[in-house]
């Protein structure tokens, strides 16, 4: 009998076998670990998977985040050479004829402009190469990481620093919430929903809409004191 949450079990898997290959054994470990408990409770509900996605995203956020500025560069170029060396070269023209306006490759594949002017065959052919392409791309940028192990350490150290900042300004909304019991749970509702940005499988939470939301109920907690 499936679990009832197994769908968010299933994504909660796929995160994981989506981490980062410099992403610390014992991340991974304790991603593994939790997912084959939440796997193996019957009684767990919704939110215990969504609390555990949160919490080990919160760890990978640093890791991810310095893996891929390292390779992000000339990441575009990249896939567009190890997609071209795999497709015919009538298709390829075609491709390169829409992309060298600054197109990106994984956007033109969804566009209607992709399902309309190429065929069935030539579809599959793309959508093949580009995953051919990612996974020759993945093993090159873990290799570069490697290669650039001082440089790939100071970036984690860099980005753990900007998460524990956001998440700073998370708690600042938080403490908020004390300031008025009319407002309390909603606050608290509102930082619950940013901090699940930390979970691999959403968004990551942004500056922009955390200060968005301290602003606005700054303004909301004094407008109500005046009253």
């Amino acid at each position: 009998m499936p679990h009832p949450h197994q769908a968010y079990l299933d994504e909660f898997k796929f995160a994981i076998d989506k981490l980062v290959p410099l992403t610390p054994k014992e991340v991974a470990n304790e991603a593994k670990k939790l997912h084959q408990e939440l796997s193996a409770n019957e009684d767990a509900i919704e939110k215990q998977i969504h609390q555990a996605l949160t919490l080990i995203g919160l760890k990978e956020f640093p890791y991810r985040k310095a893996y891929l500025e390292l390779c992000a560069g000339d990441e575009e170029q990249r896939l567009k050479e190890a997609v071209y060396e795999r497709l015919d070269e009538k298709v390829k023209k075609r491709v390169e004829e829409i992309v060298k306006h600054g197109v990106l490759i994984d956007d033109f594949v969804k566009s209607r402009l992709f399902e309309e002017q190429f065929s069935s065959d030539e579809r599959y052919q793309v959508e093949q190469a580009i995953l051919l392409a990612d996974e020759v791309l993945d093993k090159q940028c873990d290799e570069r990481a490697h290669e650039r192990q001082q440089q790939f350490e100071g970036l984690v150290t860099k980005w753990t620093q900007e998460a524990e900042r956001l998440q700073g300004m998370i708690d600042r909304l938080r403490q908020m919430a004390s300031e008025d019991q009319k407002w309390t749970g909603e606050i608290n509702s509102i930082a619950d929903k940013l901090e699940e940005g930390w979970s691999i499988v959403e968004r990551d939470p942004t500056e922009e809409g955390i200060k968005k939301e301290i602003e606005y109920w700054n303004t909301v907690l004094h407008e109500e004191e005046e009253l």
